[in-house]
């Protein structure tokens, strides 16, 4: 229910949204703030094959460039937020949505994040350039960000269409996923837990 009042808020009334988004930000980064201190040795210990790092707006033109690599069909199944450059920069500074980005030497070939919120609950999305699938690195984002997670106390939600196998295998891989419900869309609402 939550899920969609926010999507309805964010279409309709983008002026009470960036309030909204302001002031999650803001209550989020003071409850969370041990946690949130934890990230930077998360990201350390697991660049092994690759750099993973959070996305500051230094990174916003090598990820709208990595979004405008991709081909259509990358995106039937990720839609979390605006892909162009202005959306990114909003993103990128914004405290409550967590944006990280994958790199092989100074090539992009990952995304993922955390949306954040006050209530102890975050939304995650994940993409690996279409290039570079099959070689672990969805379920190194999965991984890292159910250490994030963790560390931050909040409980990890996202969507999967029920046809994007491979979404649902790197997220099996790495967590207990529960599925909540499914949305009027057709997509089942997970909840991701760590694995036991």
């Amino acid at each position: 229910m939550l899920y969609e009042i926010a999507h309805i808020v964010k279409d309709k009334c983008s002026c009470i949204w960036n309030a909204i988004e302001w002031g999650n930000s803001m209550v989020f980064v003071l409850q969370h703030r041990n946690g949130l201190k934890q990230i930077p040795e998360i990201l350390e210990r697991n660049s092994k094959d690759y750099q993973i790092k959070l996305v500051e707006p230094s990174d916003v033109e090598d990820l709208a460039k990595f979004f405008e690599d991709q081909p259509k069909e990358a995106y039937e199944f990720f839609k979390p937020h605006g892909l162009d450059r202005q959306s990114l920069h909003q993103i990128a500074r914004c405290k409550s949505f967590l944006t990280f980005i994958v790199k092989s030497g100074d090539t992009v070939v990952g995304y993922f994040f955390l949306r954040c919120f006050m209530n102890g609950n975050c939304f995650r999305g994940k993409i690996v350039d279409y290039r570079w699938q099959g070689k672990g690195i969805a379920k190194l984002m999965g991984k890292i960000m159910t250490e994030i997670a963790v560390a931050l106390h909040v409980r990890m939600f996202g969507t999967i269409a029920p046809e994007n196998y491979a979404s649902m295998a790197s997220s099996k891989a790495v967590n207990e996923v529960k599925i909540q419900r499914t949305l009027d869309n057709g997509y089942y609402y997970i909840e991701y837990l760590p694995k036991k």
